[in-house]
């Protein structure tokens, strides 16, 4: 799999949206872009080392009500690169926009699973996507200094942008059972099938640089103040035993993020599904599905005209 595949995802058995890729160029990247189904536009955001893929079993639920906009985040799947130093959360933000914008896309709801959700709300409070609602799913709150250790910050990140490490990485995928101890670390139990896609990613150099880049930028610090500020409405939905992005962490972001508003001033919402880990949109497509539902029918509620007064 390459950023350059002519027909992306078409042929590839591994891969779901069979001929429904196609290539869009837009904020400095070739982004790959699925459109599936009619109605609505909502817009799905995959998390970092993902891709479209990780939709699969969400957008089958979902195809028939919305029509599903499904990019692979620049660097991912088969969507080109963002220029050197450009990855972080601006920056993928920023593209984001750009290519809604060249495509003419205002979606009702931005969705987004963990790097995917903080791109999501900061492409929102920028103003680069404006939509009426958000679902962040086992968002990746916190800081940089919450996923990488403030001694290993500059030699971590010479190192990935080498291009040494993505290369060794992906050598190691391939002979390795690595993948698949990843995804156990992430607390969520995935099919074989879904193990086969993200260890195809993973063992791709191409791929793993496109991973690494995202890390090496990455700085998810105020985003759950930032989401909290959007005045719109924002679920967040998380995994009891998320391994990756703990719940303990995510209440303590949440609830400063809401202290720092009056009350009802922020229409933020956090809520848990027991026995889940990180991988939701893979784990229990339902589960999302229906958050998704639930947040588009809040948004109708908010935009209905009020009813007749007393007779």
């Amino acid at each position: 799999m390459t950023a350059n595949s002519p027909n992306p995802g078409w042929n590839d058995p591994l891969w779901p949206f069979q001929g429904a890729g196609r290539y869009v160029q837009a904020g400095g990247a070739r982004w790959h872009l699925v459109q599936l189904g009619s109605g609505p536009p909502v817009l799905l955001l995959h998390g970092s080392a993902s891709s479209a893929h990780q939709w699969a079993g969400v957008a089958a639920l979902l195809q028939s009500r919305f029509s599903l906009v499904i990019p692979d985040l620049p660097g991912h799947g088969y969507s080109s690169s963002l220029p050197p130093g450009a990855s972080g959360l601006d920056g993928m933000a920023a593209a984001l926009g750009a290519l809604l914008e060249t495509e003419g896309i205002r979606p009702l709801l931005s969705v987004g699973h963990s790097a995917g959700a903080c791109i999501a709300v900061r492409a929102s409070s920028r103003g680069w996507v404006v939509p009426r609602a958000l679902v962040g799913l086992a968002p990746a709150l916190g800081s940089r200094s919450t996923y990488l250790p403030r001694l290993m910050d500059r030699p971590m990140t010479a190192l990935t942008r080498s291009g040494l490490l993505a290369r060794g990485a992906a050598r190691l995928v391939r002979h390795l059972p690595m993948a698949e101890q990843l995804l156990e670390s992430t607390g969520s139990r995935v099919s074989p099938e879904v193990q086969a896609r993200y260890r195809a990613l993973l063992s791709d150099p191409e791929r793993m640089a496109g991973v690494l880049s995202l890390f090496a930028d990455w700085d998810p610090h105020g985003i759950a103040l930032e989401a909290a500020r959007l005045g719109v409405p924002v679920t967040f939905l998380a995994g009891e035993n998320d391994r990756w992005v703990p719940p303990e962490l995510l209440r303590s972001q949440v609830a400063d993020a809401l202290a720092a508003h009056p009350p009802g001033r922020a229409w933020l919402e956090l809520r848990f599904l027991p026995s889940r880990g990180h991988l939701l949109p893979e784990e229990d497509p339902g589960a999302v599905a229906e958050a998704i539902v639930r947040q588009s029918e809040r948004v109708d509620s908010l935009t209905q005209p009020p009813g007749p007064g007393p007779a």
